[in-house]
């Protein structure tokens, strides 16, 4: 037996209290000698006797009484009885990994086949009364059973079902939502099992002394829970991949060229020599190319594709003669449209060419135009004046770039503009009335604004000139960056800039300046974007539109917010798709087509951003189809496998043990290890609800024997 509050076993010591009470109490008898009293004496000898006898029991009652209610809040713990059927009840949460790594196939299999039987076997000899919920831990972590059960036979055919393509795992993540699990559980013994293959991409930063906060919250709950590490083997060590694809635009015009541009990795270490790389484009294979990639090396090659016509189109690559195959296809979609109106609004009007910002973002937006190349462009712009601007202006128009303009032009028509779903670009520059726009487009992070604007910031005479910070674009407006070849954002030289503060939650910054200055911010409003450029799109203050990098961040900017910031070409297994529905009642029912054909239904549901239709967190890569049951058009969507987990390495035994040991789990590397581990646990079923009855029993027993007593 054991106690999970042993501390307060020392209240037993209040025994003493009704012991001295009694010892100070003992009536001191003085015999009197009469003479009849021998008549009764045999009667007065037997009713002294049963009185001592009643008030002995009646001193062990109260000593009794102290020392249970002691135990009862130590909250004993009976381990011996778990041998016992209906005692030994668990609550057991599994984190199951089912990220892209587990399924890689190795000389005993895939892992995630074997860590699939391994939770059957361990659930099924779970004793009876105990409940179990498995969390599926890669990308977001998402419960297998809506509620935990303690029907154990139900985890093994909803595990059959469930596709291992998901995420890498966030461990930290994970293991928060296993710990509000846990909280919850009924039963007093809890227990988090983690089943991975613990590969390095995941759980490296642990091994090198990253502390993982949301397992140190979990043992602090009392009681404490036991910690399990369920290691799977996965020999796994040779895997080539995708490591990255970018599509050049998110939109293109009928036969305008839709540049892809693909990087194959090697992780492991064996040369991959005349390996297959096919063009694929709305499910046909176009041409194939051959690559060689070294060992622990990397190969990029880029290839071109025109649609020619108008709607979504998927395009994308797959790689042959490789082990995992969700690492080696990407497909991604490009909106196939006949043109995007643009309106350009600029300060004043009729100047000299190449005067001002409108000039030379109009030349990136339409430079086949411009050259009279005979290619198509994707954007048709049009121009006015700012002082001169008509709500007639505004219809049909997609995109709005503001360039250095004095003021915010018709506020309330472009606020109910991007409101709908319209993309908002505004560039700095000297004209702008700083304090003007501020009250007309801020409103303490109302307005249209992403940020307030704090005055102007320069570079001291003698300085370098500010340039954009090198990192790794996340954002889908930029990610295309991140290749040099590509153009580099950070060969521009920025003199003068706008000062912004980033108050809001909904601003964040999508490019920065090398002085941890946002450059580059954007804000959600309503179903439309707005982004915000610090300074000018003209060479006043910066050279960024004299270079070669100025055409395709023009592009991607305003593609991207033409199809109302929705991101890239393709998502990721996890996400989900979400649409905002014009003039939307919020019962629309939509249809959603996965990749292996079988359609399911979605309602829109209203919200205060309006009417939006989203599905659940999608995990089997491939290109998806939403469209409307009542008819109309329908929209593809492509979700690809998460490359991060493709250098299957995963971390040695020795790795693990020495993490389990510094995490506070025990390692078990087979279903017959963890039963051991079970058995030898001491940590059982509370008693203290008997211990409280007995506890009732002795008070009830104490009121009735004292009036007893008393009567005598």
């Amino acid at each position: 037996m054991t106690f999970l509050n042993s501390i307060l076993l020392a209240g037993a010591a209040a025994f003493l209290i009704p012991l001295i009470i009694h010892l100070l109490n003992r009536r001191r008898i003085q015999v009197v000698r009469w003479g009849p009293m021998h008549l009764l004496a045999e009667v007065l000898r037997q009713k002294k006797r049963r009185l001592q006898i009643e008030q002995w029991l009646l001193l062990l009652m109260r000593i009794a009484i102290p020392i249970v209610l002691a135990l009862c809040l130590a909250r004993p713990v009976m381990s011996a009885l778990r041998a016992l059927p209906g005692f030994g009840k668990t609550s057991l949460v599994i984190l199951l990994d089912d990220s892209f790594s587990m399924k890689a196939a190795g000389s005993q299999g895939a892992a995630w086949d074997r860590a699939k039987e391994a939770v059957g076997r361990i659930v099924t000899n779970l004793p009876r009364g105990s409940d179990v919920q498995v969390v599926l831990g890669g990308g977001r972590p998402r419960n297998l059973l809506p509620e935990r059960t303690s029907s154990l036979d139900l985890i093994a055919p909803a595990l059959n079902d469930v596709t291992a393509a998901s995420g890498p795992v966030n461990v930290e993540d994970a293991v928060k939502h296993c710990s509000a699990l846990i909280a919850k559980a009924p039963n007093a013994t809890r227990e988090l099992m983690i089943v991975s293959d613990f590969q390095g991409t995941d759980w490296r930063v642990f091994t090198e002394g990253a502390s993982l906060p949301s397992l140190d919250e979990l043992k602090k709950n009392q009681p404490a829970p036991a910690v399990s590490f369920y290691k799977v083997e996965n020999d796994v060590q040779e895997n080539l991949s995708l490591a990255s694809v970018e599509l050049s635009a998110v939109a293109a015009a009928e036969t305008q060229p839709v540049g892809i541009r693909v990087r194959v990795k090697n992780h492991g270490t064996r040369l991959w020599q005349d390996v297959a790389l096919h063009l694929e484009a709305d499910g046909a294979r176009l041409r194939t190319t051959r690559i060689s990639v070294p060992g622990e090396g990397e190969t990029t090659l880029s290839l071109t594709h025109s649609f020619d016509k108008v709607g979504d189109h998927t395009l994308g690559v797959r790689l042959d003669g490789d082990g995992p195959a969700e690492d080696n296809v990407w497909t991604g979609v490009v909106q196939v449209r006949q043109q995007v109106n643009v309106l350009l609004v600029e300060n004043e009007m009729g100047g000299a060419a190449l005067s001002d910002g409108a000039d030379f973002a109009e030349l990136a937006l339409a430079p086949h135009l411009a050259a009279a190349a005979g290619i198509k462009d994707l954007f048709a712009t049009s121009r006015a004046d700012h002082r001169r601007l008509r709500e007639q202006d505004l219809k049909g128009k997609e995109v709005i770039i503001l360039c250095d303009v004095e003021r915010l032009p018709r506020v309330t028509d472009l606020e109910r503009f991007v409101q709908a779903g319209g993309g908002l670009l505004i560039f700095g520059g000297p004209h702008t009335d700083i304090r003007r726009i501020n009250s007309e487009g801020w409103r303490d992070g109302k307005g249209l604004l992403p940020a307030e604007l704090k005055g102007l910031a320069h570079t001291e005479a003698g300085q370098r000139d500010a340039r954009v910070l090198l990192q790794r674009f996340s954002h889908p407006a930029l990610s295309y960056f991140n290749d040099p070849r590509a153009g580099k954002l950070s060969d521009a030289d920025f003199r003068t800039w706008w000062k912004v503060e980033l108050v809001h939650a909904d601003t964040k910054p999508i490019a920065l300046l090398d002085s941890n200055t946002p450059l580059i911010v954007e804000k959600a409003l309503g179903k439309g974007k707005v982004v915000m450029i610090n300074s000018t799109a003209s060479p006043e203050w910066n050279n960024l539109p004299l270079q070669g990098v100025w055409v395709p961040l023009m592009q991607r900017l305003t593609s991207y917010l033409a199809t109302r910031g929705t991101g890239g070409n393709a998502g990721k297994v996890g996400d989900s798709i979400r649409l905002g529905i014009e003039d939307g009642k919020g019962d629309e029912v939509f249809t959603l087509t996965p990749p292996d054909g079988t359609p399911s239904e979605i309602t829109a549901r209203k919200e205060s951003s309006g009417v939006t239709v989203e599905s659940p967190p999608l995990v089997e890569p491939g290109v998806y189809q939403l469209a409307p049951k009542a008819g109309g058009d329908a929209r593809k969507y492509a979700f690809n496998v998460d490359t991060t987990e493709s250098d299957l390495k995963a971390l040695t035994n020795n790795e693990v043990n020495s993490l389990g040991q510094r995490l506070g789990a025990e390692v078990v590397a087979s279903v017959e290890d963890y039963q051991r581990l079970d058995r030898s646990r001491r940590f059982g079923t509370e008693i203290w609800q008997a211990v409280l009855l007995v506890l009732l029993l002795l008070l009830f027993g104490e009121v009735l024997l004292e009036q007893r007593i008393s009567r005598a």
